[in-house]
């Protein structure tokens, strides 16, 4: 905010200077001042801050969680509901980790809803209304469950069952983190 405020003085002084002949050398002494006030702030800002270190291109310069593939086998759905209108719906569950070294960080769900009722044309007396993708960022220890509660919005228009809706769930893929060593 206040450098625009410079900005906007060293405009009005430079119009002044130019529009206004009485006016020249006040306004010339104004953005003289101005100028000294800009390079007295550049060279704090030269003196305060080390010059950065030349980064490899696309990798990161700080160190971030190693993440590794999680076995989907091991991963354990229980309970997954989805429920609300559409705008957005709301995904319930418990995941289960049954690893035993690796930390579950996020998985990758399929979620299709189909609409069964007598007059659905497929042979299952079910038709696909809809279908998504939903990344889940979580944290579930080794051998643990914990609860997720998340909103999903839906790519397009999500029409409305006729009939009962079924919804399916399937672990497209996840991630997780080794455990650390506890220090004694």
């Amino acid at each position: 905010m206040l450098a625009h405020m410079y900005w906007i003085l060293a405009t009005i002084l430079l119009l002044a200077m130019l529009a206004v002949p009485r006016a020249r050398p006040f306004a010339l002494v104004g953005l003289v001042i101005l100028g000294a006030m800009l390079a007295w702030g550049m060279l704090g800002r030269l003196r305060a801050v080390d010059p950065p270190q030349q980064a490899e291109r696309g990798r990161p310069t700080t160190p971030a969680a190693v993440l590794s593939t999680f076995p989907i086998d091991r991963v354990e759905l229980q309970n997954m509901q989805l429920s609300g209108g559409g705008a957005p719906f709301r995904l319930t569950g418990r995941v289960g980790n049954r690893s035993t070294d690796l930390v579950l960080k996020s998985l990758m769900l399929d979620i299709a809803r189909s609409d069964c009722h007598e007059g659905a044309l497929e042979e299952s007396g079910c038709t696909l209304l809809w279908q998504t993708r939903q990344w889940i960022d979580l944290s579930v220890p080794p051998e643990e469950e914990r609860n997720i509660a998340v909103s999903i919005w839906a790519r397009g228009d999500a029409p409305r069952a006729i009939g009962e809706a079924r919804d399916e769930f399937k672990i497209v893929t996840a991630s997780g983190q080794p455990v650390e060593p506890e220090k004694k």
